[in-house]
């Protein structure tokens, strides 16, 4: 048989858990080479811990928000509404005098 020599790289592992609170995640054990993804109990943040090979530790913090409301579609007009609408525009506008105090 051949050997190609590739290295056995192993894939990270990954948890799932829940906390109380940010401190509680920060706490949180993480083997090396391994990743956390920890809930609050309200489900309103998600903590991603990894913990490298080399022991760096990182973690992102993630909120969760409900999407914005979608505004409704814009009404339309008729084509004779929009005529009327740009010939009110066209027309000339009376000019306004005013007097400057002396």
């Amino acid at each position: 048989m051949y050997s190609y020599g590739f290295p056995n790289y192993q894939q990270p592992v990954t948890d799932i858990g829940q906390v109380n609170s940010e401190q509680e995640a920060v706490n949180a054990y993480v083997a090396a080479g391994r990743s956390k993804i920890m809930f609050t109990a309200d489900d309103k943040t998600v903590f991603v811990k990894s913990v490298g090979m080399n022991g760096q530790v990182s973690m992102d913090i993630f909120d969760r928000r409900l999407p914005a409301p979608v505004s409704a579609p814009p009404e339309y007009v008729t084509r004779e509404e929009l005529n009327a609408a740009l010939e009110a525009l066209k027309s000339p506008k009376k000019a306004v005098k005013t007097e400057v105090a002396e």
